[in-house]
């Protein structure tokens, strides 16, 4: 007797199962021994469907992660370049805390000859620094912040002061830390 096959995976279920098993393999080995074939088992699909999709292991890779942090650090609109920037902070400390978070950020600043893992940095990088970018430009827009701050330092100044603490001083940043970091950060940009 023939066992019924399970039914294939496609368009947004395809994508959510095999994006979530590359999350999963992320964590349980690292990133930098995430093969395609174990996500694929993982997930369920065949590989053909994970290489029509996404073609290259750092093209998943940077899909699944850009996802996840979207998801877990999502951009702040609360009307207040301060309050934004606060928990937008706060989001992303939370975040490197995981066990995902904890991946990517030794992924992404491991320095790695290989093109398909710079690739993905690049990727990584594009994506969630010019989503996050959004915080300080629609504050320039409301008259908040002057005209010329530079959104992309006021992101890494704030977003490097996080990730410094999760890979050089191995903790994570206090609230304390983030409000400090904050209030100097709007004060210095403030619009006159």
């Amino acid at each position: 007797m023939n066992k019924p096959k399970p039914p294939q995976l496609r368009g947004v279920k395809l994508r959510r199962a095999v994006l979530d098993a590359t999350i999963a393999r992320v964590e349980a080995v690292g990133i930098d021994q995430v093969r395609i074939a174990d996500v694929a088992v993982a997930a369920g699909v065949h590989e053909t469907s994970i290489y029509r999709r996404w073609k290259t292991l750092a093209r998943l890779l940077a899909d699944a992660l850009v996802s996840r942090t979207a998801a877990e650090v999502p951009i702040p609109d609360t009307g207040s370049i301060r309050a934004d920037l606060a928990e937008f902070a706060t989001a992303l400390a939370r975040f490197v805390a995981t066990p995902t978070g904890t991946a990517l950020v030794r992924g992404t600043v491991v320095a790695d000859d290989d093109p398909e893992v710079t690739a993905m940095r690049e990727e990584y990088w594009h994506h969630r620094l010019t989503a996050s970018e959004q915080i300080v430009r629609r504050a320039q827009s409301r008259g908040e912040v002057a005209a010329t701050a530079d959104p992309r330092t006021v992101v890494l100044s704030l977003g490097g002061l996080v990730h410094i603490h999760a890979t050089h001083l191995g903790r994570e940043i206090s609230a304390e830390t983030i409000r400090a970091a904050v209030d100097m950060i709007v004060d210095g940009i403030a619009a006159s």
